[in-house]
């Protein structure tokens, strides 16, 4: 599936929709160059679920625990492992435990720990576009899955 973005706020426009599509255990590996709109994305999907706090990269404190912002919702576990040296180190942090369950994972740069993820992942890859702000966004379940008609 693939969306062509022109602005940050399409982006994040775009990833409201997308979270519809996410079920709780879900495990999300997003890819880009550096600006590519990750965070962006991330912030959408983070309001189409209905999360109050706020939503920025956690490229410091590698992991982010954003509860649901009403009861029965699902916890979002957004992670960015820029900085991690690969999945050794993903494990070594213990992030491995904030995968599955009732949460969703989203997880930027998750391509630098793959072999530490389930083998099932949602693939969202960020690219730029032909204008300084335009964006291709492709989305890729797993087996191809159709679960999404946005």
């Amino acid at each position: 599936m693939t969306q062509h973005t022109a602005s940050a706020e399409e982006t994040y426009a775009y990833g409201a929709r997308l979270a519809s599509c996410l079920r709780p255990g879900d495990v999300v590996v997003l890819t880009g160059n550096l600006g590519a709109g990750k965070t962006a994305l991330v912030r959408g999907i983070a309001s189409g679920m209905d999360v109050k706090s706020q939503v920025s990269s956690p490229t410091f404190t590698l992991l982010h625990l954003h509860q649901p912002g009403q009861a029965g919702g699902v916890a979002l576990h957004h992670f960015d492992v820029y900085r991690l040296d690969g999945p050794d180190d993903f494990i070594a942090n213990g992030l491995d435990e904030y995968l599955g369950g009732e949460s969703i994972a989203l997880i930027e740069w998750g391509d630098r720990v793959r072999q530490a993820l389930p083998d099932r992942v949602i693939e969202i890859d960020l690219r730029y576009g032909e204008g300084a702000d335009d964006r291709t966004i492709r989305v890729s379940f797993p087996g191809d899955e159709d679960r999404c008609g946005i």
